[in-house]
């Protein structure tokens, strides 16, 4: 099982924190890649974002030395194989993607 983590690039959230949707295009413009690691075990969402909020180094080694913000924030997606999810305030709410 793939997770991705894809931080926002830009200043505003919010924005698209009101949408339960997101296109393939925005997901490649507005986010970039920060990390990808393979688990054999099932993982929630929710276990990984409480992974980032707590730790400096969650998963190891990032993919981006050069990015945003060094935390996982509001607006932040995990992918968690073909599921994505939007970081909220606390927690992470499902979102699908439209290709």
């Amino acid at each position: 099982m793939i997770v991705r983590v894809y931080f926002y690039k830009e200043t505003n959230p919010e924005i698209m924190l009101g949408s339960s949707k997101l296109s393939r295009q925005a997901l490649s413009t507005i986010y970039e890649l920060v990390w990808e690691v393979e688990f054999k075990n099932i993982v929630s969402p929710g276990r990984v974002w409480i992974k980032f909020v707590e730790e400096v180094n969650p998963f190891g080694i990032s993919l981006k030395c050069k990015r945003h913000h060094s935390k996982i924030t509001m607006g932040d997606i995990i992918q968690i194989s073909e599921d994505f999810y939007i970081v909220s305030d606390v927690g992470v709410k499902k979102i699908t993607l439209i290709y």
